[in-house]
C-alpha cells in the first residue's frame, strides 16, 4: 500500500516547497511582449518575474554598479586634485610648486574629465535602452 501511495504523489504535479496555483491576467499583446522583455532583461522567467513584482522584489538596475562605482571614484579624484591645486596656488612664493608639477595634475584631471564624459555616456545609454 505504501507503494501504491509513492506512484500516487509522483503523478502528482503540483507537490513540493512551493504549490503551484496559477493566476490568469489578461494583458494585451504589446502588454506581454513588453513583460518577457522585461524578464528576458533580469534574467527571471516571465512568472518568477511577475511573482516577485507582486510580492514586492524591485529588479536589479539597468545601471552596471561598476560603471556607478567607477564614477565615484573619479568625482574623489577631481575632489582630491582640485584641492592639491588650491594648495599649489596659495603656496607663497618662496614654495611655489614647479610649472611642469602643475601642468601635470592639469593633464590628469583633463584625463579623468574625459573618462567621466564617457562613463556618463555609458550610463546614460543604459538608463535610455
Amino acid at each position: 500500500m505504501s507503494g501504491e501511495n509513492d506512484a500516487k504523489k509522483r503523478r502528482q504535479k503540483h507537490i513540493g516547497p512551493r504549490s503551484k496555483k496559477p493566476i490568469w491576467v489578461s494583458v494585451t499583446e504589446d502588454e506581454r511582449k513588453a513583460i518577457q522583455d522585461t524578464a528576458r532583461q533580469v534574467r527571471l522567467p516571465v512568472s518568477a518575474l511577475l511573482r516577485k513584482l507582486a510580492l514586492g522584489y524591485e529588479p536589479p538596475s539597468k545601471i552596471d554598479l561598476e560603471t556607478l562605482y567607477a564614477v565615484g571614484r573619479l568625482r574623489g579624484d577631481f575632489g582630491r586634485l582640485g584641492g592639491l591645486l588650491k594648495l599649489w596656488l596659495v603656496d607663497p612664493p618662496s614654495q611655489a610648486v614647479p610649472e611642469s608639477e602643475v601642468r601635470a595634475a592639469l593633464n590628469t584631471i583633463l584625463a579623468k574629465q574625459g573618462e567621466l564624459s564617457s562613463l556618463i555616456v555609458a550610463m546614460e545609454k543604459a538608463i535610455c535602452d
